[in-house]
């Protein structure tokens, strides 16, 4: 054993040429050159290095031998990826010194180097306490070393005890099963892990072992990168040439994009960033279009490739499971017939015979008909999935104005079970694209921002779960409006149509609510539906956006606002739909959007519009006598207490708007506070616990879906900016806002708030702390310095959009609307209330929405002479000022 190198190695040197050769397989990759070949040359150019550096070190010895494994070891060596290396020793302990030298040197060197040293009872033990470790040994090469060493390890592994291939199988199954639910089981992730999100290159290499394992595969890396192994599987029975070719072309797309990846980041990068995602679209050749980004484009086409992967993925490990490894290899499999095309064997539903479809194709939907009304079929046999798929072309315009066939879609939309599986399972296979062309188009497609999460064909999926939901016994404590809706709906198959064409037009270019519409119209008229039917569909699905834009942007205390909206609804069976519909959309787009606050909006204009189309839209509710029924019956609730003289004294500073804005018990609560206070120590702040309907509730707040932070305090400059910075500064995020400044100079401002996480802040004990340090800092002054160093998180960086600012006045109004649209940034709103007061703004309402990476916020302002802003120059130097110094802002917060 030499106990040290006979030259010292030129480390500055041996860098040198590790950098020509990445930048060179760099060039070639961007010059289109196949990847494929890049990985194996790159595998190939780490061996020699790895071998002639071993070389140097263990030139004669038998006692060491380097092997690669796990991805290195199969031949695919990316940029950036792990070299991981097995050091195989008879006795570790005797060449320690060497072997640490030796792996310094690589470390110097800067290779990502992964290593382990083992003896053979270290290979043998280790595997077969970890299956993981035993995959990693599977896919060995000898680098360098004994041959003979080698030989034993040979034949310690490949012994039939060692992990047998059913013992194995499930293993990696249930490996690959924990790996997916690490990603909540999506395949659509925003930004997806390229290597370890499902229908990734793991679930590529999980096939790939398990064939290995049990049909004893062993062959060189450059085989098995040239697709010899799936060959194989074609050659056993185990894929088709279609589905084989579904795993090259996508083991190949994914392998580009993980190679261009590790490039454009400079490191190990498996997670598929925006950034990223927006420079490999540029650099691999998209460009933007009318109807969608390059960015989109590019992600349509990594969603649809790891669509097909997962699909083989599962078809695979499924046929594995009957055929070889599962209960149908041990023993008679269970038989039961369903009708004279299809029958369940053991548990899983297959068709009698290979030409059921191509003899009777009302069989396709069929198929999913007969699994939804029933609750006892796992899923279909392996064998019959591919059917399907051979069967596709059959699905044609014939097909799909064949009666029998849509009375059986309408079927399953009515049946009791399982409907969103069976949907997936007809949208995996092709049959849904291929029977609703329209929504064939979407499957994939996805919108870069950080509002929708999932691709459009994803997100159809999860509003009808979300409507099934609404149905299910413990739906009425997380949604108890849309849980009651949904149970009096008179035909709920039309609430699922309308979910399945709500976002059936994207991508298109135009407005897609109006495509939409129009799609389902034609597909409900095909079905057979009476005209009232598909009238109520294409209007769901033209109107989906009306309800949610409408509770969360305008003033839904304004009686007005309320009428407007009911008339366009019109009836209380359309007000039922629309509301299940848009519960559903709202929760399937990011379940981050779901909150107490928005839960209140909707059912406060729901409630608000059922009470207007009962009363008769001819009558509407006016405002003043509206907000005088709650000034009497908040003089009902101080009886005894504060005189009705006093109270009229204090809410001589309070509009009409004050009263709408809060319930009788709630100006009563406020009104005793203000009693009791002496602005001269400051301004008052209260907090109040709201419940879905405004009403106060008790001092713990038990119940309550968002808490009003209420402010009485003299009126003055920079009082609305310094409040909503304070508020900033405290981690409250602002939801809805009322400033009333009376003739007194008294201001009633309320700000409804909840926490970042989308929780309502406590009242109580920690409510009154909370509310000593708001009217502390507000007198002072001190937020707007807070919210300032608040950083702004990776995402946001990258979604810079244009602030766009505009200021409406309507014939008449006593306050002008200010629109502004911008990207969303911590101490925005507190940013604003700086500039209201630079421009002399007085503020009195506002609605904050925030809707991923952008906010769209709505206030209601005047001039300080509290009158609306009619003058066009004025208007101009408010809007433009605003975009400018928003702009400015949100540069420098992306820097």
């Amino acid at each position: 054993m030499k106990s040290a190198p006979p030259t010292t190695l030129d480390v500055q040197d041996l860098r040198r040429r590790i950098r020509q050769a990445d930048a060179a397989l760099a060039e070639r990759f961007w010059a289109n050159e196949d990847v494929s070949g890049l990985l194996a040359e790159r595998a190939r150019f780490i061996d020699a290095f790895l071998a002639e550096i071993w070389q140097h070190w263990f030139q004669h010895d038998a006692q060491l031998a380097l092997f690669a494994v796990g991805g290195y070891g199969r031949g695919e060596l990316h940029p950036h990826s792990d070299i991981d290396l097995l050091i195989l020793a008879r006795k570790p302990s005797v060449a320690q010194e060497e072997i640490a030298a030796f792996v310094r040197l690589l470390w110097d060197l800067r290779l990502d180097i992964g290593h382990s040293v083992r003896t053979l009872a270290d290979c043998r033990r280790e595997a077969l306490q970890d299956v993981g470790v035993a995959t990693t040994m599977l896919e060995r090469r000898r680098l360098a070393g004994s041959a003979r060493l080698a030989a034993k390890l040979d034949k310690l592994l490949g012994k039939r005890a060692f992990w047998p291939s059913r013992r194995f199988f499930h293993a990696k199954q249930q490996e690959q099963e924990e790996r997916h639910r690490q990603f909540n089981d999506v395949d659509y992730d925003l930004e997806p892990n390229i290597k370890s999100s499902p229908g990734g290159l793991r679930d590529i290499q999980t096939v790939l072992w398990i064939t290995q394992r049990h049909l004893g595969s062993a062959r060189e890396a450059e085989e098995r990168v040239a697709g010899a192994e799936l060959a194989e599987l074609v050659d056993g029975g185990f894929l088709t040439r279609l589905e084989c070719q579904w795993l090259l072309d996508g083991r190949r797309f994914l392998w580009r994009v993980r190679f261009g990846l590790h490039i454009v980041a400079g490191r190990r990068e498996d997670r598929l960033l925006f950034d990223h995602q927006r420079e490999l679209a540029k650099r691999f050749g998209y460009h933007d279009t009318d109807a969608q980004l390059a960015v989109e484009r590019f992600m349509h086409d990594y969603y649809r490739h790891v669509l097909l992967l997962r699909e083989v993925n599962d078809i695979l490990l499924q046929h594995f499971d009957e055929a070889i490894l599962g209960p149908g290899a041990r023993k008679k499999p269970r038989i039961e017939p369903i009708n004279e095309r299809f029958r369940i064997h053991n548990d899983y539903i297959e068709t009698t015979s290979d030409d059921v479809f191509a003899a009777h194709p009302p069989a396709l939907m069929e198929l999913f008909v007969l699994m939804a009304n029933r609750g006892d079929i796992a899923g279909v046999r392996a064998a019959t999935i591919r059917l399907v798929r051979e069967h596709l072309h059959l699905i044609d315009d014939e097909f799909r104005r064949d009666a029998r066939v849509c009375a059986s879609f309408l079927e399953l939309l009515r049946a009791p079970y399982t409907l969103v599986s069976q949907l997936t399972r007809m949208r995996r296979y092709g049959v849904l694209g291929r029977y609703i062309p329209e929504f064939g188009r979407v499957v994939g497609q996805m919108q870069h921002d950080l509002f929708h999460i999932y691709t459009v064909d994803a997100h159809t999926m999860m509003v009808l779960r979300q409507m099934r939901r609404f149905l299910q016994p413990g739906a009425d404590e997380r949604f108890p409006l849309a849980a009651r809706v949904v149970r009096r709906l008179p035909k709920i198959e039309l609430l699922y149509i309308a979910g399945l064409f709500h976002d059936i037009g994207k991508g298109r270019g135009g407005d897609h609510s109006s495509l939409g519409a129009d799609d389902a119209a034609l597909f409900c008229k095909r079905h057979g539906l009476d005209a009232d039917d598909c009238a109520l569909v294409a209007w769901l699905v033209r109107e989906h956006l009306t309800m949610s834009a409408t509770a969360q942007r305008k003033d839904i205390t304004d009686p007005q606002v309320v009428n407007e909206f009911a008339t366009l609804v019109g009836n209380e069976t359309r007000l039922d739909y629309l509301c299940a519909l848009t519960v559903a959309d709202i929760n399937a787009t990011n379940p981050t959007l779901w909150n107490s606050w928005r839960a209140t909006l909707m059912g406060q204009l729901y409630e608000g519009t059922r009470q207007a189309l009962q009363r008769g839209l001819d009558t509407p509710a006016e405002r003043g006598a509206k907000a005088q029924a709650r000034r009497d019956g908040a003089l009902r609730e101080l009886a005894g207490g504060i005189s009705e003289r006093r109270a009229v004294e204090i809410w001589q500073g309070a509009d009409d708007g004050f009263f709408l804005h809060h319930s009788a018990a709630q100006v009563a609560a406020i009104t005793r506070a203000i009693d009791g206070h002496d602005l001269r120590t400051g301004p008052l702040v209260t907090l109040l616990a709201l419940d879905g309907q405004g009403s106060a509730r008790d001092s713990s707040g038990a119940g309550a879906s968002a808490t009003e932070v209420f402010l009485y305090a003299e009126d003055r400059d920079n009082l609305f900016a310094d409040s909503v910075a304070a508020l900033d500064a405290a981690d409250l995020h602002v939801v809805a806002a009322h400033v009333s400044t009376g003739a007194l100079g008294k201001c009633f401002n309320a700000y409804v708030v909840l926490t970042g996480d989308g929780q309502r802040p406590a009242v109580g004990e920690a409510g009154g702390r909370l509310a000593s340090s708001l009217a502390k800092a507000i007198a002072a002054g001190r937020g707007a310095s807070r919210s300032r160093s608040r950083r702004v998180s990776r995402q946001l960086k990258h979604f810079v959009l244009p602030t766009d600012v505009r200021l409406d006045t309507a014939l008449g109004a006593r306050t002008s609307t200010l629109r502004v649209e911008a990207s969303d940034r911590p101490g925005l709103l507190a940013t604003l209330g700086g500039l209201f007061v630079e421009l002399r703004v007085n503020v009195h309402g506002a609605r904050i929405t925030t809707l991923g990476e952008r906010v769209e916020d709505v206030f209601e302002i005047t001039n300080r002479s509290g009158r609306a802003i009619t003058h066009s120059g004025y208007a101009q130097t408010i809007t433009e000022t605003i975009r400018r110094r928003l702009d400015e802002q949100i540069a420098l917060s992306a820097a």
